[in-house]
């Protein structure tokens, strides 16, 4: 065997030794990064789902909290008005699928599309336990309103979460209770909301947990009151963390889980979100991996073997040289006693480029397409509640020179456009109000749609030019929208009013501004609409 063939095979025989150890190593800590990445993506899904579930029954207890405040709620000479509140409450968000007024005794004195009014409902918890301060109910099965709404896809009763709370007089006393029933469906759209942005061969499913371990939410495989005991038992409010755990069906999942803290006042109702994925699914990525460094070494390491053999032959050419250099002096031939030039020098062997960035990079940019899905209203772009409530946390704390300007608007003359001109027409116009006051406002500022046609702006400022500032835009935006909106061949015109408050000046309590502002809003539109009315302690005080 000569001295290029041993090299050869000497140096080759090393290189794929090395190459597959190296591999091995990588691929297995590659492996480990997965499954622990794979773990977080549904511990992320996980912790989105139970914010988005806490944050909404938030929104839907205040909205309840604030409808429970409108003066005069139980008075019969304000009846007519309030029975189309009632309606335009559940037209504007169907999620509630009932609201009713109950009086002192139990009696439904008013309710949407007058369902069940008349009859006494006092021995209902919604009952029982709204007379007492504010009440939010678990899931439970449709009672006294199981033949009032149609069932669901799967034939079962309409599910409830019940919310509801005392209405005072103006004396404080108890007068009655403001009762809902909110569609347990809405958090099937949550849960779409969620899902949405993670691709269908991901194979990641919901569930919503009752404390009791009985399934409020999940796929249709688990019936009517099937319980989850492969959940540990200790969990305590806020616990959030993922494992491996075999399901009934006997199959592996990564599994995720978080129990709800609540989210403000909403101290929740214990829910845990669980996030499964089958774990073949979620360690497919980890172990490609694996095979494509495994395969990439072996065909990179054929190809350094033939590049290896063709290289050998050039570096034993030296030695070569030197042979036949020292064959003819020993034959003494003595023509040319110089020995030849060493030339050549071996190469470099490069590394394997990882390819994990890629994964992560497309995560992070389908977790902010879905935060962004999350955070703005699909129609025109502006941002929603949750995205809301975002940008207020900003702002907890100010300086005491610091301000928020609120503007709640609401359109005057929306709904006949809606009526006669379609749906269509509708969305236009929706999208071109958006416009409107996106080009009324600047970048730091706000804008959000908080209802079908009613909207909410914020104005960072001082406190020194909060009134001039809300002065100047609520007009200016009060021009804007009572302009002309040319559209689709039409020259549609619709007015608008609004109603702003200034926080801290107004309440140090931000929430307790933003109904500040619902109320100046509320007064524009009793008072002639299409003007702007700045809230005061006065308007408050309930009518004589």
């Amino acid at each position: 065997m000569n001295f290029r063939t041993r090299l050869a095979i000497g140096f080759s025989g090393l290189l794929i030794v090395s190459s597959l150890g190296i591999s091995t190593v990588i691929g297995q800590r590659a492996v480990q990064l997965s499954r622990t990445a794979a773990g977080d993506r549904l511990l992320e899904t996980a912790y989105q789902f139970s914010t988005l579930l806490d944050q909404s029954m938030w929104s839907r207890a205040n909205e309840i909290v604030t409808l429970s405040s409108v003066p005069d709620l139980l008075s019969d000479r304000n009846r007519p008005e309030i029975q189309r509140l009632l309606d335009r409450l559940k037209q504007e968000l169907p999620v509630f699928t009932w609201v009713g007024l109950l009086d002192r005794q139990g009696l439904v004195i008013a309710s949407t599309d007058r369902i069940i009014e008349g009859v006494n409902i006092s021995s209902r918890p919604v009952f029982q336990k709204g007379i007492q301060g504010l009440f939010i109910g678990d899931v439970h099965d449709a009672v006294l309103l199981a033949n009032k709404f149609p069932r669901q896809p799967n034939g079962e009763p309409i599910q409830f979460v019940d919310i509801s709370i005392p209405i005072r007089n103006s004396g404080g006393a108890i007068a009655g209770v403001l009762a809902s029933h909110l569609s347990w469906e809405w958090a099937r759209d949550a849960e779409s909301t969620i899902l949405s942005p993670i691709a269908a061969d991901r194979q990641v499913e919901l569930f919503v947990v009752a404390k009791d371990r009985t399934i409020l939410l999940g796929p249709e495989e688990f019936g009517k009151g099937a319980t989850l005991k492969i959940l540990p038992t200790n969990l305590s409010t806020g616990a959030n963390e993922w494992k491996v755990l075999r399901w009934p069906d006997g199959k592996d999942y990564v599994t995720a889980y978080r129990v709800s803290p609540g989210y403000r006042s909403y101290s929740g109702l214990g829910w845990i979100t669980v996030a499964r994925q089958p774990i073949a699914v979620a360690y497919a990525p980890a172990r490609q991996l694996q095979r494509d460094i495994i395969l990439f070494t072996l065909l990179s390491s054929g190809a350094v073997v033939g590049v290896t053999w063709l290289l050998s032959d050039w570096f034993a050419k030296p030695l070569r040289q030197l042979s036949s250099w020292a064959s003819r002096l020993e034959q003494g031939d003595r023509s040319d006693r110089r020995p030849p030039s060493w030339v050549g020098e071996l190469g470099k062997i490069s590394q394997v480029v990882q390819r994990l960035d890629a994964q992560a990079e497309a995560q992070n940019q389908a977790r902010q397409k879905a935060e962004s899905l999350a955070h703005h209203d699909a129609l025109t772009g502006l941002h929603n509640r949750l995205g809301l409530e975002t940008y207020l946390a900003q702002y907890q704390s100010l300086t005491p020179d610091q301000a928020l300007v609120v503007l709640a608007i609401d359109l005057d003359g929306f709904k006949p456009v809606n009526d006669t001109y379609g749906h269509a027409m509708g969305d236009a116009l929706l999208k071109a109000v958006a416009a409107r006051l996106h080009a009324c406002i600047r970048s730091h500022e706000l804008a959000a749609r908080t209802g079908g046609d009613e909207f909410l702006v914020i104005l960072p400022c001082s406190v020194s030019t909060a009134e001039a500032v809300g002065e100047q835009v609520g007009s200016r935006i009060l021009q804007a929208l009572n302009s002309v909106f040319p559209l689709q061949g039409q020259q549609i015109r619709i007015g608008s009013s609004i109603g702003f408050a200034v926080w801290p000046l107004d309440h140090p309590d931000l929430l307790t501004a933003l109904k500040a502002a619902d109320t100046a809003l509320y007064d524009a539109k009793q008072h002639g609409k299409g003007h702007l009315v700045r809230w005061t302690a006065a308007l408050n005080q309930p009518s004589a």
